[in-house]
């Protein structure tokens, strides 16, 4: 084999024809070793190398130059942002108009909701409201519409008196509206406050401060400045609290071109409010909610707040000074002229549980808190002898009187209690029944500070207050079905005129009716224990002709007999739970839904599974002679 063919395939490959051989160090040594001269470092090529290493350096150099020139201020840009230097920071600079973080500050009054430089934003929990406070001579204030809708509804307003009032169990919270109400008034005298308790404002809109609603009202507030914002709570429970990792921004959005709201710093505490897949909803510590990146969070725990206590408690008040008999069995007694009681022997048979009698005693009959007075001490005397508590009943129906007028003014207000005070004295009764039927939505604020006021008297004197209402609804909430039960003693609801004269015909009082009235009355926050369910002893008897509906309202046994005489079908009403009979005399159709001992009993057995342990009836002289055994039977156990 040739000498080169040899040399392949010991080594596997073939020289290069002209290629020069590399003397392997190896044969270096062995010439070192043999004596033979070593060859000097090739200088040119070292030159070279030396020469293109330059060139790439300046070439690099210039190209740093170039792109310092060309995204210099973006680079400033990305540090000055404050953001940590990431991958995001070179895409920043690459592509700023998509990936650069925006150093625009949000408007902050326009963000806040401002107008002018008195206005302070309100965030409720973690929510910025439409409403707004008010800095008045350096404190915080509420508009009195906002303290009502956030912390209470107790307060009573009257700017034309220049009053406000808050009323307790057994007193009265007095301030006069202007800067000079640095102070209130109760039975214990005159307290000075650090700043005004209510003031007007530019445009007659009455504010009250803050820290005097907090005598009234579990809520905490913190205010800060520039702009003007504070935090409010009135509900306290866990919050998620999370910890900035890093020097940052709370955005207006959760975006990098969003505007900045507020800086925070590495260790800062937000709130989470609300995670998302790469930003976070947060509340900082003074006010600012918006949003990070997910990253800029650590450290997250959940925390409990500290509720606030302290304030005036109405409803312990109220209910440690309510005076109760236990269950109530009440009789309405309409008078329309004196009586010495000779009345109560023929109405108090078979009375059975009747515990209770209200005759109609009381007629309002001018705008300065008069009445006509049919009270009579010989009449409670024979009631008393009889086992009758007797509740006498005011009323506004008989007089054409402005009910306004009456209870808008404090001074009519206050001849009207030392009147009731005065004649349910002299007759020895046993309490005062308020049976006020044509408020209107402007009077209506008016009244109930009455009942306020007339139930601190009735407690001093040891009587009873109750008060008639009508089952709740949208046409009556200005009654403040909630005040009325906390201040008054019993409510009566009047439970019939669910068709009456010049209605569609129907039933006075079905059973669905009666449960529905109670359970409104409850959500509307009056008491089970408080409420008296008041059934009718009367039914209509209704006759259509043609386009003409008619009713006569008659009592119990006058309906049986006028169905029997008649020749009403009667047949049993599920819906009701009324026996319903209806008749034709030539072109005449009669009608009635019966109030019967079936009738009774299904309501009763309604009130008993609702709660409700005390029940009545308008009115005596109209019931079967045995309805008073049914109500014990079924509500008195």
């Amino acid at each position: 084999m040739p000498q080169d063919e040899r040399n392949t395939e010991r080594h596997g490959r073939k020289r290069r024809p002209g290629a020069v051989k590399r003397r392997s160090s190896t044969a270096r040594r062995r010439s070192r070793r043999r004596g033979e001269p070593e060859r000097e470092p090739d200088m040119d090529m070292i030159k070279s190398f030396g020469h293109r290493l330059v060139s790439f350096a300046v070439a690099l150099l210039l190209i740093f130059i170039i792109i310092a020139v060309a995204f210099g201020s973006r680079i400033k840009t990305v540090m000055d942002s404050g953001e940590k230097f990431s991958f995001h920071s070179i895409l920043e600079i690459l592509y700023p108009e998509k990936y650069s973080y925006s150093t625009q500050y949000a408007d902050m009054n326009e963000y806040f909701n401002l107008f002018s430089t008195d206005d302070i934003a309100i965030i409720l929990q973690d929510t910025r409201i439409e409403a707004r406070g008010k800095l008045i001579n350096g404190g915080v204030y509420f508009s009195s519409d906002t303290v009502y809708d956030l912390f209470t509804k107790r307060f009573y307003l009257n700017t034309d008196e220049n009053k406000l009032l808050y009323s307790t169990s057994d007193d009265i919270y007095a301030v006069t509206i202007g800067d000079d109400s640095d102070h209130y008034t109760t039975n214990a005298g005159e307290t000075s406050l650090e700043k005004p308790a209510a003031v007007y404002d530019k445009d007659g809109k009455v504010y009250i401060w803050a820290d005097y609603v907090k005598l009234f009202s579990n809520f905490s507030y913190e205010f800060f400045e520039d702009p003007n914002r504070m935090q409010v709570y009135t509900e306290w429970g866990t919050d998620k609290l999370a910890e900035v990792s890093e020097d940052s921004y709370v955005r207006y959005k959760g975006g990098v071109k969003s505007d900045v709201l507020t800086p925070v710093s590495a260790g800062d505490k937000v709130e989470v409010l609300e995670s998302m897949e790469n930003w976070t909803k947060v509340k900082t510590r003074d006010c600012f909610i918006g949003y990070l990146e997910n990253d800029k969070l650590t450290s997250y725990a959940d925390t409990a707040a500290e509720a606030v206590s302290g304030a005036y408690d109405p409803e312990s008040d109220y209910m440690s000074a309510r005076q109760e008999m236990g269950s109530v069995f009440l009789g309405f007694h309409q008078l329309g002229m004196p009586d010495n009681g000779s009345s109560i022997k023929a109405i108090s048979i078979n009375t059975a549980c009747m515990n209770v009698i209200s005759p109609t005693w009381f007629f309002l009959n001018d705008n300065e808190g008069n009445y006509l007075d049919h009270s009579s001490a010989a009449y409670v005397t024979a009631a008393h002898e009889r086992g009758y508590k007797v509740w006498a009943l005011l009323e506004d129906l008989t007089n054409d009187v402005d009910e306004y007028a009456i209870f808008s003014s404090s001074a009519h207000r206050q001849t009207l209690i030392n009147n009731l005070l005065s004649s349910v004295s002299a007759c020895g009764a046993d309490g005062i029944n308020l049976d006020i039927e044509r408020i209107d939505s402007k009077t209506g604020p008016h009244y109930v500070q009455f009942i306020r006021e007339l139930s601190i008297e009735t407690r001093k004197a040891g009587i009873i207050l109750s008060v008639d209402d009508f089952a709740p609804n949208e046409g009556n909430i200005y009654y403040n079905y909630k005040e009325q039960g906390l201040c008054a003693d019993y409510i009566c609801l009047m439970q019939y005129n669910e068709h009456w004269a010049g209605s569609e015909v129907g039933s006075v009082a079905s059973v669905g009716f009666i449960e529905d009235g109670v359970k409104k009355a409850i959500d509307r926050g009056i008491p089970a224990e408080k409420i008296i369910s008041i059934l009718p002893f009367y039914t209509r008897i209704w006759r259509t002709e043609g386009n003409d509906t008619h009713s006569d309202a008659v009592g119990m046994d006058t309906a049986i007999n006028f169905a029997a005489k008649n020749g009403l079908n009667l047949s049993w009403d599920a819906e009701a739970c009324q026996n319903y009979g209806e008749s034709a005399d030539g072109t005449a159709k009669y009608r009635v839904w019966l109030e019967d001992e079936q009738s009774m009993r299904a309501k009763l057995n309604v009130l008993a599974g609702c709660g409700i342990t005390s029940a009545g009836g308008w009115r005596i002289g109209l019931e079967n002679a045995d309805t008073w055994t049914w109500f014990q039977e079924i509500l008195a156990k």
